[in-house]
């Protein structure tokens, strides 16, 4: 399949008038207008490219227009055909299917009000331009097949593709005939979801398909949403999101942070990118950059890399006495995503990262903190992420895999799940390995969560150094670059996309106990004799420290049954006349409840507590952040 290109020049004018005066081309549009006069406007002069259009080029370059338009205050746009930004046109009916499909994408999406000269007409037209720095802008728009091609590139740096079973079996895979590989000739759920994650790097993810799971889940669990306030990709997050979210940063500080043996700072979010040390890690990604002028100074809000670690660390005086030194944050990072990459809460601008840093004395050091981290992030998937729905892959220099061949597979039998591992002939990036941990769903699809880097560059090229025990100063010569949660908010699309696969398997969704938003809801009969029972029992069991509410609204007890199941609530309890007169009480329980049935258990309260408590000890608890009663709630579903 070709590419299509669509090449946009962009000008804000005063005034802007046209005049059709003969046919230009076959297939030309049927005249609607033979010209026009218009004051303030963005005038568009589009060239259509040769190719087979997906369907993307025409949104995203309506979503370029309007970002555009918005920014100069303006919403009247004439879109006018223009063939001489190109010599590699495409066709009569292909040229006006994409044009009018960005007409109707301004028109419904945006609420621009459009103009469309006709297609296939010689025009004449006088314009007066604004002339301030925005008023002449030029966009390329390339549609989704660019992106495969790109990922087609990364692909040839990988000489080998290799699988290491947990008993140290190596698995040497062809890249046209990898379905061949004798690891998939087992059975079980890990080697499918290993096939998934094989086929996806080697061959590529599917195209465009139906609307990730997550997004419509995010919205009607009340969790996150859009924010078309701001710029796009960026979500707003609810009370019930929030505390999802702040429950996941406990346990990346108080569970894998901390016992590991890090000291926790935070960087500013905004850097100058005229300070070497930032101008060098932008690297290659300066264009997804989010720039920022102040006065002749540029600035860049903090990217996905280590702006803020390496000038810190180049500052202190470390010697072999303080190394392995480790450092944690909770990174806010912007990285600005080409429009029509972005996918609910796979894929923003605007994202939280947990990043950590050991720099080592020594590679003895350096293979003690990536086995640590590797066997810390390997419970994190299992507790919070998946269960057993993920893999583990590696990139490793070819060097670096006959060095450290045996720590490979020494490492994958700690982890107990076979690893992918993709072997390059050089060091392309400062790491010279690195893992992935990488979340696999119910629809094949795989979204990468963790991740444990050898770096042997960055020590010597950004002057980092300690005092080693001869009292000479060196180079650091690892550092390990880790991410539990690469990004909080690709770990709630992932909780949320194997939910959906636990539904397509016939079991109820739900998120693990310990971050579901509300663990308990108390339901009465009637609100008149049974509330102040409810009540009772909330407040012994919110005393014990867990998650309860009460509806107390004025609904039948079938449709606040229903809104409890809609919610995922995973344990439910509804008290009427009979459990005013015992001390054991209902309890639906959902992980062991199907879609056909419910699982309902009687306990007494105590027991029920204890439950609750086995189930989540050791977990990160926070309190509800809304009321816990239901009728003192708003609604956030958009």
């Amino acid at each position: 399949m070709e590419v299509v290109d669509l090449r946009l020049l962009l000008i804000h004018a005063d005034s802007f008038e046209y005049s059709v005066r003969q046919k230009a081309v076959e297939g030309a549009e049927e005249l609607k207008n033979e010209g026009g006069s218009f004051g303030e406007s963005l005038v568009c002069f589009a060239s259509v490219e040769e190719g087979d259009d997906d369907g993307s080029v025409a949104r995203r370059a309506a979503e370029e227009i309007y970002e555009v338009a918005r920014s100069l205050g303006i919403s009247f746009v004439v879109l006018y055909p223009y063939a001489h930004l190109s010599q590699n046109l495409a066709d009569a009916e292909e040229a006006k299917s994409v044009l009018g499909a960005i007409e109707s994408y301004m028109r419904e999406s945006f609420n621009l009000n459009v103009h469309r000269a006709p297609f296939g007409w010689y025009k004449s037209f006088k314009i007066s331009n604004k002339g301030h720095p925005l008023a002449e802008l030029s966009r390329v728009i390339t549609q989704a097949e660019g992106e495969r091609a790109e990922r087609e590139v990364k692909q040839d740096k990988f000489q080998r593709f290799i699988i290491i079973d947990v008993d140290g079996t190596e698995y040497e895979l062809n890249r046209e005939e990898w379905e061949s590989c004798q690891f998939f000739k087992k059975d079980g759920r890990e080697v499918e979801n290993m096939k998934c994650f094989v086929r996806n790097e080697i061959v590529g993810k599917r195209g465009p398909g139906e609307e990730p799971s997550h997004i419509e889940l995010m919205r009607r669990l009340e969790l996150v949403s859009y924010a078309p306030e701001s710029d796009v990709g960026h979500m707003k997050w609810f009370p019930n999101g929030v505390l999802i979210k702040d429950l996941i940063m406990d346990y990346a500080l108080n569970k894998i942070a901390l016992p590991w043996g890090a000291v926790k700072m935070q960087n500013p979010l905004l850097y100058r990118t005229d300070v070497e040390a930032i101008s060098k890690l932008q690297g290659e990604f300066h264009e997804r950059d989010y720039l920022i002028r102040d006065r002749d100074r540029k600035l860049v809000l903090r990217f996905a890399s280590d702006p803020g670690a390496f000038p810190f660390v180049q500052k202190l005086s470390l010697s072999y006495r303080n190394m392995p030194f480790k450092i944690y944050e909770e990174a806010i990072c912007f990285r600005k995503e080409q429009k029509g990459e972005l996918t609910g809460l796979m894929r923003v601008r605007n994202f939280w990262m947990t990043d950590q840093h050991a720099f080592c004395a020594n590679e003895e050091q350096a293979f003690q903190e990536y086995e640590v981290l590797t066997l810390l992030f390997s419970k994190l998937m299992k507790e919070t992420i998946a269960g057993e729905n993920w893999v583990l892959g590696f990139e490793v220099v070819s060097e670096f895999f006959e060095k450290y061949g045996s720590f490979f597979k020494e490492l994958v039998k700690k982890v107990g799940k076979p690893a992918f591992f993709k072997i390059m002939g050089e060091m392309t990036h400062y790491y010279a390995f690195k893992n992935e941990f990488q979340s696999i769903f119910a629809n094949g699809d795989n979204l990468q969560i963790s991740t444990v880097q050898w770096d042997v560059k960055n020590g010597e090229r950004f002057n980092i150094t300690f005092v080693n025990k001869e009292g000479e100063r060196a180079f650091v010569p690892v550092i390990i670059h880790a991410s539990s949660f690469g990004s909080i908010e690709r770990a709630v699309a992932a909780m949320l996309e194997n939910a959906e696969r636990m539904k397509r398997e016939g079991m109820l969704p739900m998120l693990p106990l310990w971050l579901s938003p509300e663990q308990v809801r108390i339901i009465p009969v009637s609100n008149e004799r049974h509330l102040s029972r409810c009540e009772e029992v909330a407040e012994k069991i919110e005393a014990s420290m867990i998650r309860v509410s009460v509806d107390d609204r004025e609904l039948t007890v079938s449709r606040k049954v229903m809104d409890a199941k809609r919610s995922w609530i995973p344990y439910v309890i509804v008290i009427g006349d009979k459990e005013l007169k015992t001390d054991k009480l209902p309890v639906v329980i959902r992980e062991l409840s199907t879609l056909e049935e419910e699982h309902r258990e009687l306990m007494p309260l105590d027991d029920f507590i204890s439950m609750v408590k086995r189930k989540t000890s050791g977990m990160p608890f926070r309190p509800l952040y809304q009321p816990r009663e239901l009728s003192r709630r708003v609604s956030y579903s958009s």
